[in-house]
């Protein structure tokens, strides 16, 4: 069988780990995982700089914490912790020459599986987890390391050989994780398809329907995908 990349990405709740991990449960497609997104406490793979700027940044918004100990929303993070200081503007492009090097990091280490002889699940994709809706945003309103970091991973960062995106309605994603709003769902879908536009072998998946269902047409994608060179 040909040895590919694939990336699974969705909306918060649309059963992107799940799909995952009974993808992995399958010896015979031979598959490593790699956790392709922004969470350095979910990465099975990450640079020890990543690591302590986490924890750098942990302990600058402690007050900011919830029960739950995560960080808040990238941006309001950013605001905290850089508005109108010099020394916040040297984090800040620290932090971002960090993001694109970790995520260089994790693109090696899949090369390597691939090298292998291994195919790889990617559980989400920096392609579509940083900024998937960048290109429907007003340039102006955008902060320059987001302009920058976007312009690299849109014109230098691989693409997976296919990507499958679990959709499903803003609704069905709140009742399975209401920790998110419906506003940011919705935002995250609309940004994941709007990305698909200009990508390749991008398949939309109806997330609502039952888990096997979703696994089967998942299977069905990677298999065509594997013996016709096309999603």
């Amino acid at each position: 069988m040909k040895r590919i990349t694939v990336a699974i990405v969705g909306a918060d709740g649309s059963g992107k780990s799940t799909v995952a991990d009974r993808l992995l449960a399958q010896p015979h497609l031979r598959l490593k995982y790699m956790y392709m997104g922004a969470s350095i406490d979910q990465s099975n793979f990450s640079l020890p700089t990543s690591r302590w700027l986490m924890n750098l940044k942990r302990r600058r918004l402690a007050p900011l914490l919830g029960e739950s100990g995560q960080l808040p929303p990238a941006r309001l993070m950013s605001d905290q912790m850089n508005a109108g200081a010099p020394r916040g503007r040297v984090v800040k492009a620290l932090g971002m020459i960090n993001r694109v090097a970790e995520e260089w990091y994790r693109q090696f280490v899949v090369w390597g599986y691939r090298i292998r002889g291994y195919s790889v699940i990617c559980d989400r994709h920096f392609l579509y987890e940083h900024f998937p809706n960048v290109s429907t945003q007003d340039p102006e309103e955008q902060l320059l390391s987001v302009r920058i970091h976007a312009f690299l991973l849109r014109h230098f960062y691989p693409h997976p050989d296919l990507t499958l995106f679990l959709d499903a309605p803003a609704e069905v994603l709140h009742a399975r994780k209401p920790e998110w709003t419906l506003d940011h769902l919705e935002h995250q879908r609309t940004g994941i398809t709007e990305q698909g536009r200009s990508g390749r072998n991008f398949v939309r998946i109806d997330a609502t329907q039952p888990a096997d269902a979703v696994m089967a047409e998942v299977s069905h994608h990677i298999t065509e995908y594997c013996e016709n060179g096309r999603a």
